[in-house]
């Protein structure tokens, strides 16, 4: 996998994040806005590096069916967050999401689609700290923009986010699928 197809990877996996802080943003006011980022990225992180470490350990029997199922893993979560956007909100960003508890119930919540991620990375043999660091600096990046664009930009917003970042996972899906059959 190149360089620039993990950075969209992460990208697209990030917009989730991006959107659950933009609503945080909304609900701090601008305040509070690194340990949002900290809690955010951290998740992030480790979710990848964890399902990173399940994929490791598949057996190298499977190595035929490794690229189909990254494939549909990756189609998968990003057809997820596709429908996920278009659901009408469940809950309104209200002020308790900016306590550090809720904050790391959202993180948790948004990176969980990591760990998917993660296993996809390790059959594809990306390495784990390039990775990881990708995905800190990607997921800080955005978070820390979408915390300082919470208080200023409405929910209709989060929804573009999570609708683009489903769209770029479910495309990269479709290029690992063509890339295994070999049309790429």
């Amino acid at each position: 996998m190149h360089f620039f197809d993990q950075l969209l990877l992460i990208l697209g996996l990030s917009m989730d994040g991006f959107a659950a802080s933009v609503c945080m943003g909304m609900a701090a006011g601008g305040r509070r806005i690194w340990p949002i980022v900290a809690v955010m990225s951290g998740f992030h992180v480790g979710m990848l590096l964890t399902g990173y470490l399940v994929g490791a350990s598949l057996p190298d029997s499977l190595a035929a069916v490794y690229p189909w199922a990254a494939a549909l893993l990756l189609s998968a979560v990003g057809v997820g967050m596709i429908r996920e956007a278009r659901q009408p909100e469940e809950e309104p960003c209200v002020r308790q999401e900016s306590r550090l508890r809720s904050v790391a119930a959202l993180s948790l919540a948004t990176s969980i689609d990591a760990m998917t991620v993660g296993v996809a990375f390790a059959v594809l043999e990306v390495p784990a700290l390039r990775a990881g660091g990708l995905v800190a600096l990607v997921m800080g990046s955005l978070s820390t923009l979408g915390v300082s664009l919470g208080s200023r930009v409405g929910r209709s917003r989060r929804r573009a986010a999570r609708t683009a970042g489903g769209v770029i996972l479910c495309l990269l899906g479709l290029k690992l699928l063509l890339n295994a059959v070999g049309v790429l």
